[in-house]
């Protein structure tokens, strides 16, 4: 089963790698854009994370909470943002209990579909923006979804990826 528009957003509550607590239901009035990504070791996603760090004003002045969760663990997240402080909220997932909550999975079909859909060039974009080599952990074949829940905590937008670095243009998640 997947999510879609206009139902109640699966509420939670979870803990960022900063120590921040976000409960979904305290963030009403305001937009929220979930991201899963894969992991901290994934350079298609490090590439995502580099374009939306690009747009972090616009994210702002829109209102719009920035979670990205990832199957890696806490440790692992500490060591890709080496100690860093970013304007978004970074989740460590590795037991996929939002993942699963959001209906987020894995699709081998999908991870090879990515070969077709530009996966290495992404890859090798995203590898250049590390800034020392980080170790994959998670699922080889979890792929990315995004969602944007509005002021009222219902889902407005649900974007389940058709294949590894499948992302909604920003400037639809700023509308």
């Amino acid at each position: 089963m997947q999510l879609s528009t206009h139902q109640q957003a699966p509420n939670f509550i979870v803990k960022d790698v900063y120590g921040n607590i976000i409960r979904l239901e305290e963030l009403r009035g305001k937009k929220v854009y979930p991201a899963f990504e894969r992991n901290a070791g994934c350079p298609v996603c490090n590439l995502r994370v580099h374009t939306l760090l690009k747009n972090a004003d616009s994210f702002s002045r829109n209102n719009i909470v920035v979670l990205l969760v990832y199957e890696s663990t806490e440790q692992k997240m500490n060591e890709y943002l080496e100690g860093k402080k970013y304007p978004f909220h970074f989740i460590a997932d590795p037991d996929n209990k939002l993942y699963k909550t959001y209906y987020v999975g894995q699709s081998v079909g999908k991870l090879l579909k990515s070969l077709f859909n530009g996966l290495w060039s992404k890859a090798m974009e995203g590898k250049k923006l590390f800034n020392k080599a980080i170790s994959q952990d998670g699922h080889a074949a979890t792929i990315p979804s995004e969602f944007m829940i509005d002021e009222q905590g219902k889902l407005s937008t649900v974007h389940y990826g058709n294949f590894i670095g499948d992302h909604l243009p920003v400037n639809i998640l700023l509308k």
